[in-house]
């Protein structure tokens, strides 16, 4: 059965001007919509209709998730809150939705049929240029979830502002702050700019912090020991932790080394992933609105697939504060 590859090919077009005109998008002149209208006929081309049940559409989006080589990944967030924000987002239609897991030889479009998948969202992960290519050139609709690449849909969390808000809770509850930043390698992005959210909320607080000095990266989660640990606290009074799993690893390391939290020494982390409801004492830290982070993609989606409306640009969420037993 021809595709709309087939139709691009034969009128020297992108296949993503062709489905734009198939699905009457402004974007399409008249005059092109009818020349390709003409050509899906002539080859006979066949438009997948969007499939009604109850009067609302079915839309089938790919949702691809990292593959992780570490095991404890898995718990950063909440699958559940990701499948369920991205249904509530899709309030004008139904939702068919497909998972999939990114890998090396991953294919967008396994079965060469581009009219199969209505959108795409990338979570956790930043899709491969040959990816990013393969999509754009079938025009489908894709957002990059809690990533913030230039150039792409984005919706992310702004850690920024969540970093600020625990220093000013740490801030209202201790007189002196001696912080050290402790995170781990391979966490890219994500590290980085709540490293960056850290040292900005220190200058603006007024809180002595050296990023350089100051901050302690772990190889990775079982190199987190008693020894490193033992180094990390050194001198500080406050070990600010890129996220709840370092967190409740570090809470464990200095419960034996006998160290009092937070007595002797607060520690915070962020995501509020499922790992914190085991961390003793529990700890404090800022949530990841994984769920609504998925919602506002699947309303950017809705709006760009039903409404024809242009990719919108990066989106920031932001987080809230969730106090804990870890900080005084």
């Amino acid at each position: 059965m021809p595709t709309i590859d087939d139709i691009a090919r034969e009128l020297g077009i992108s296949s993503a001007t062709v489905s734009r005109a198939l699905n009457g998008s402004r974007l399409v002149g008249a005059e092109l919509r009818k020349e390709v209208a003409t050509a899906a006929k002539r080859l006979g081309y066949e438009k997948r209709s969007i499939r009604r049940h109850r009067g609302r559409a079915i839309l089938s989006v790919k949702l691809v998730l990292p593959r992780h080589a570490e095991p404890e990944r898995a718990l950063f967030y909440d699958f559940a809150a990701l499948v369920e924000g991205l249904r509530r987002g899709f309030t004008q239609c139904g939702l068919n939705l497909l998972c999939e897991v990114n890998s090396p030889d991953f294919e967008p479009y396994p079965h060469k049929k581009g009219g199969d998948i209505d959108a795409f969202v990338f979570a956790f992960q930043r899709p491969t240029q040959q990816t990013l290519k393969a999509v754009r050139e079938h025009g489908t609709p894709f957002v990059v979830l809690n990533r913030a690449i230039p150039g792409l849909p984005c919706v992310a969390s702004d850690n920024a502002a969540g970093m600020l808000d625990l220093l000013d809770h740490l801030r209202a509850k201790m007189p002196e702050i001696r912080p050290r930043f402790v995170g781990i390698a391979g966490l890219g992005q994500v590290q980085e700019e709540r490293l960056d959210g850290f040292e900005q909320a220190c200058a603006k607080r007024g809180v002595a912090f050296d990023r350089v000095k100051d901050c302690v990266e772990f190889p990775d989660i079982a190199s987190i020991q008693t020894e490193g640990v033992a180094a990390a606290a050194k001198g500080a009074n406050v070990l600010v932790c890129v996220n709840d799993i370092i967190g409740t690893v570090v809470l464990s390391e200095l419960d034996r080394l006998g160290v009092a939290v937070p007595g002797t020494i607060a520690v915070t982390g962020f995501d509020d992933s499922p790992v914190r409801r085991l961390s003793r004492p529990l700890l404090t830290t800022v949530s990841l609105p994984v769920e609504e982070l998925a919602r506002y993609a699947a309303t950017r989606l809705q709006a760009e697939i039903i409404e024809n409306k242009a990719p919108a640009a990066l989106l920031r969420v932001t987080g809230h504060l969730i106090g804990g037993d870890s900080t005084p």
